[in-house]
């Protein structure tokens, strides 16, 4: 199957152009950095080092899609070099995200900055602020506390930003 065609199945051609791919990514990242946050603040999963670089990314393709959207509101339409830059933003978080999982399977090892104590933030306590600062360290990169169908976070978040970049370079060669 190809990934035009599995595109096709999540969202209907007919949306699938250059024009729609600002909301769509916006969609697409901000959905990905509420569930982020949700597991950090709602379930008590603090991200690592790896995992704050992806959001970066992610942070990254809704800044360029809200000014897309910004500059289409004034009359300034660049549909195709917008969608261009959210793809290559995709691109980057799917790199960062296969490199984490990379990281967790212990393919190859981490940044020196990834070898955290771990916890969850439920643990934490603030009374001893002073006292330790290596409890303030995030968790270790080579860990993954969650997984779904055997995928860790990062696995998914490799997963989702292929997706968007797939629907952003075939929006790029869709006509308006």
């Amino acid at each position: 199957m190809t990934v035009w065609r599995v595109c096709a199945y999540i969202i209907p051609m007919k949306y699938l152009t250059a024009k729609n791919i600002p909301m769509l990514a916006i969609l697409v990242s901000g959905g990905l950095l509420c569930g982020a946050w949700f597991f950090q603040y709602g379930l008590g999963y603090p991200p690592c080092q790896m995992c704050y670089w992806q959001r970066h990314a992610h942070k990254a393709v809704l800044v360029i899609a809200v000014l897309a959207i910004g500059l289409s509101l004034i009359g300034k339409k660049y549909p195709r070099f917008f969608a261009m830059l959210i793809g290559l933003a995709f691109l980057v978080s799917l790199g960062l995200a296969f490199w984490h999982v990379g990281v967790e399977y212990k393919w190859w090892e981490g940044p020196k900055t990834c070898s955290g104590a771990g916890g969850l933030i439920t643990d934490f306590d603030p009374s001893t602020l002073f006292d330790d600062p290596n409890k303030l360290r995030p968790p270790a990169c080579t860990e993954a506390p969650w997984h779904f169908l055997g995928l860790s976070m990062a696995a998914w978040n490799a997963v989702i930003s292929a997706f968007g970049a797939a629907m952003s370079f075939i929006g790029i060669k869709r006509n308006d």
